[in-house]
């Protein structure tokens, strides 16, 4: 059974009606993933055309789950092998974990990605038991200790993503990160002709920052017309716009100095001063490729190697963290909803048994 049950009927329908009458407010989200003298560490943030939500879900070893993915033969069944704590967002997307690392360092994010829908008709099940896209962020990182491990078994066929399910029963284009302690970074695509892409990279390469849309072959494409070497920043554009958003961001993390003497506090700071310089969107701004607008809702940056977490909610500004190692003896599921907190003025997450959604 499941630690949360995904298939309430009042949420799929609601989550349904949101996610298909924003899809093309999509295109937002990013995802850096350095390395500092304190160890990797990632930032993500969810941003959307709607308010979002934000639930730490704690998944204790032991919980046996599974997927529901109707459209394919095999189901992914799986028993939480890796402590881990999970992004949960209910207000929009029903229950979609967007992000979570688990106790050996290994983290996954999950990411919209507009230009792989047109291919999802392409894909073919290739009888590898099927994660849904609500779970499969849980599923990588309760299951692997590191991104090799993952990649590993993906490229063995012994999962797949139910690409034909999507979210709620809406097809919608989606790509994964997967990141470790180590730096080692994988990213998965969907590509033409439904197959599925795997890059691999590290803190050093492009993979260290994610974006959405377009695909990644197109992202590099862009960034090859600037020179990123250029400190006056004369030719980095300024849009909101995924595109300008991921050069931006390898513009800015490839200058970023940590220094070995900073505490871990100044380190954190200056990971969340570089990104917000390039890939946070205030509210309001219109994205020229689409027209649209959506902004940053909620924020986390974390440790891979301290358990360090702090989120904030940029509807207030108010923050609420706890560290990854204070939940270890944990021996149910338990959930902290970080934006309620942090609205009450917590400064650390209290986690309690889960609500029942």
């Amino acid at each position: 059974m499941k630690s949360f049950k995904l298939n309430s009927i009042a949420i799929a329908a609601v989550a349904a009606m949101s996610i298909a009458s924003v899809a093309n407010l999509a295109e937002a989200c990013s995802r850096f993933t350095l390395d500092t003298p304190h160890g990797v560490s990632t930032v993500r943030s969810l941003d959307w055309g709607d308010q979002l939500g934000n639930v730490a879900q704690v998944n204790p070893v032991g919980v046996k789950n599974v997927s529901e993915t109707p459209k394919y033969k095999n189901a992914m069944e799986w028993t939480t092998k890796y402590h881990a704590i999970a992004q949960m967002e209910w207000d929009v997307f029903g229950g979609v974990a967007s992000d979570a690392i688990n106790s050996e360092g290994l983290a996954a994010s999950l990411l919209y990605m507009y230009d792989s829908a047109k291919f999802i008709e392409a894909y073919q099940d290739s009888g590898a038991p099927a994660v849904s896209f609500l779970d499969v962020i849980r599923y990588i990182t309760e299951t692997y200790a590191t991104t090799e491990e993952a990649v590993k078994a993906f490229n063995n066929n012994e999962w797949q993503i139910a690409w034909k399910d999507g979210l709620h029963g809406h097809e919608h284009g989606l790509h994964i990160s997967i990141q470790d302690k180590s730096g080692d970074i994988a990213l998965l695509q969907l590509n033409k002709g439904g197959e599925m892409v795997v890059y691999r990279g590290d803190t050093k390469s492009d993979l260290r920052v994610m974006a959405n849309s377009p695909l990644q072959q197109d992202h590099r494409a862009y960034v090859e017309k600037v020179n990123l070497d250029d400190l006056a920043a004369t030719g980095i554009p300024s849009s909101i716009s995924s595109l300008d958003r991921n050069l931006r961001g390898l513009f800015n993390t490839q200058h970023v100095e940590f220094k070995e003497d900073a505490s871990w506090a100044q380190t954190r700071g200056k990971l969340l001063s570089t990104y917000n310089a390039g890939n946070l969107i205030p509210q309001d701004l219109i994205d020229p490729t689409n027209g649209e607008t959506y902004a940053t809702w909620t924020q986390f940056v974390y440790n891979h190697q301290n358990g360090d977490f702090l989120f904030t909610n940029y509807d207030t500004r108010a923050q609420i963290g706890y560290n990854f190692n204070d939940t270890l003896g944990f021996t149910e599921t338990m959930c902290a909803d970080t934006v309620k907190q942090a609205e009450q003025g917590l400064q650390k997450a209290v986690f309690t048994q889960c609500a029942a959604q």
